[in-house]
């Protein structure tokens, strides 16, 4: 007899889809105390080993709620991961077989890594979604405030009652449920949730047929135990087309790891277009590495399409688009599924602080506002970086190659020993080397920023953006990232994004005479409302200390002045110096952050302060 599977019929937040971000909302919501269901069509976590390096700010993300250490050390080492390289074929006999053309090191590592390492308590890490989900799923079933139901898929919505909404949802033995959620985030990557409610993707859609094998090989005699992405432009086939071949893992993760991923571009009219199986794909591999021997077992193939697109809503009713059910890009400078997550920080808080009647409903409102401009210049920085690499066959000298043939003929004066082909050599490589906008974009992972959303605006001037993405300028203004700074805890070193529990907000001040009374004033509220908010002085006689001054050099305040972090680290608000009365002024910015009155008590300080 079957066993009867159980679902809870009343729940405050049901999830569509247990991808990366999916999974990863379960984990925030439950370590803010918030029960939710979480439900994802397929029976398990995904196969393919896509979306494998992710940036400091969702390492920082993961590390606030106790998994970037498990991230880190399942993922690629950083000594396996160096460089990306271009060549001309992995394989092959000829002169102009298995040359490189140049290389970068990469996601901030090498020559990066003394800047990543100062501005950030994590660094960066390279670990698959065939990898990463497992782990994510491992860690929301071990939260008792999740329900992870794998192989149930929605069946439809109701969003007619004012209570929140009615999903009828499926089990993979055909069972029906029906279960009633005030919240709904739908991370379903598109597929179900925003057809059913109507939403349109909005953008330019299908700019290229995509391919990725998946595939366990020896490439050991053709790799280098450093380079973590191969890229191939040739004589017989031109970027993208080429492919990118990427190390899958898991152990050992040098040249011998054991399985590996290209993901190629199908010229147009290409016979193989949606044709391509785990049973047939082994000679188009064999041809992309120019191995016609090599011995392969295909695991996995998985078309798709080049899309640059954005949802046009980000919340329906009581429903919320994250990840790509939300937009999707390219995954040049692998900003997708990290977008995806910063999504669920995003979101998550703001549901919780609601739902715990913290704040009002109009915080809900400000995940678009925040979110859509940032993913909006994220889904068009990724196409920008992935027509980027078209640029190489110019810089290669191959725009006016027409042929095979014509191509040969260009790599031979390329790697020609004579004057002008060293100048063809140092052309190209002032062409890759724009490429570091994709391979290290410090500024995009770290500097972005909310100009309006749940936060109280200082007006002062936006902080500088490199055009070219990498050079980052850390900030405490309103609607930023709060800076990373290493503190000093009776010895121990402690990273402001380490300070205040989950959930919290956290109030900074320093040591001059108005710091105490910053520090009594949330000590107030937080005693008077209930809001989880906690005040920390970075002083030589406060909680932490700045011996090395690097917080002083950050903090863009005078050391009589505050700044008021949300839960998700970005700064909600700051005050340069000493206000006149600190309790009011701090009021003002928690209601104006939560859209809600905090205390009656506040309406004294008002008038204590008018009267004076």
């Amino acid at each position: 007899m079957a066993e009867t599977i159980t679902l809870p019929t009343d729940v405050p937040v049901l999830i569509i889809g247990g991808g990366g971000s999916g999974l990863t909302s379960s984990i925030l919501l439950s370590d803010y105390g918030i029960a939710s269901l979480l439900v994802e069509r397929r029976s398990a976590t995904s196969h393919m080993p896509k979306a494998g390096a992710h940036n400091q700010r969702s390492l920082e993300i993961f590390r606030r709620h106790g998994i970037a250490t498990e991230i880190q050390t399942s993922g690629v080492p950083a000594e396996n991961r160096l460089r990306a390289a271009w060549m001309t074929s992995l394989g092959g006999n000829d002169s102009i077989d298995a040359r490189e053309l140049y290389s970068i090191d990469l996601n901030g590592e090498g020559t990066f890594r003394q800047v990543y390492e100062k501005d950030s308590p994590e660094l960066s890490a390279g670990l698959g979604q065939h990898l990463l989900e497992p782990i994510l799923r491992r860690h929301a079933e071990s939260r008792s405030l999740a329900t992870v139901r794998f192989g149930h898929q929605l069946v439809a919505l109701d969003q007619s009652s004012r209570d929140g909404v009615v999903a009828t949802i499926q089990d993979d033995s055909g069972q029906i449920h029906s279960v009633r959620a005030r919240y709904v985030i739908a991370a379903d990557g598109g597929r179900t949730v925003g057809p059913m409610l109507g939403a349109q993707m909005v953008g330019r859609c299908g700019l290229a047929e995509m391919l990725s094998i998946y595939f366990r090989a020896d490439l050991s005699p053709y790799v280098s135990d450093d380079v973590m992405a191969h890229w191939f432009v040739g004589p017989k086939h031109g970027t993208w087309a080429g492919g990118s071949l990427v190390k899958a893992g898991p152990h050992p993760w040098n040249r011998h790891s054991p399985t590996w991923t290209i993901h190629f571009m199908f010229p147009e009219g290409d016979p193989d277009i949606g044709r391509l199986t785990c049973n047939n794909a082994l000679p188009r591999l064999q041809d992309l590495l120019h191995l016609p021997n090599l011995n392969a077992e295909i695991l996995g193939v998985s078309p798709w399409k080049i899309d640059a697109v954005q949802i046009d809503q980000y919340r329906i009713g009581n429903v919320f688009f994250i990840g790509d059910a939300a937009h999707r890009q390219p995954p040049t400078s692998g900003l997708g599924l990290q977008s995806a997550i910063q999504d669920a920080d995003n979101l998550t808080w703001k549901i919780a602080c609601t739902l715990k009647g913290q704040a009002s409903e109009t915080i809900l409102n400000t995940y678009e506002t925040e979110r859509r401009p940032v993913c909006k210049a994220n889904v068009e920085y990724a196409l920008f970086a992935f027509e980027n690499q078209f640029a190489f066959e110019a810089g290669l000298g191959l725009n006016r190659a027409k042929t095979i043939e014509d191509r040969r003929a260009v790599f031979e004066e390329y790697f020609a020993d004579t004057p002008l082909s060293e100048t063809r050599r140092a052309r190209a490589a002032e062409v890759f080397n724009t490429v570091r906008l994709e391979l290290n974009p410090h500024d995009r992972e770290l500097g972005f920023f909310y100009d309006t959303g749940a936060l109280l605006s200082d007006n002062s001037p936006s902080p500088p953006r490199d055009p070219m993405g990498v050079n980052y300028h850390p900030t405490t203004r309103p609607g930023s990232r709060l800076p990373h700074a290493w503190l000093n805890d009776r010895g121990a070193r402690v990273s402001t994004h380490d300070l205040g529990a989950v959930g919290e907000f956290v109030l900074l001040c320093g040591y001059g005479a108005a710091a105490r009374r910053w520090f009594e004033a949330a000590y107030e509220i937080a005693k008077e409302s209930g809001l989880p908010l906690v005040a920390i002085r970075v002083a030589p006689d406060g909680d932490y200390g700045d011996p090395t001054c690097s917080w002083s050099r950050l903090r863009e305040v005078t050391e009589d002045g505050a700044i008021l972090v949300r839960p998700d680290k970005y700064v909600a608000a700051r005050y340069n110096g000493a206000v006149e009365d600190a309790k009011l002024s701090l009021t003002h910015a928690l209601e104006v952050v939560l859209g809600k009155k905090l205390s009656s008590t506040v309406e004294a300080s008002a008038q204590r302060l008018q009267s004076n």
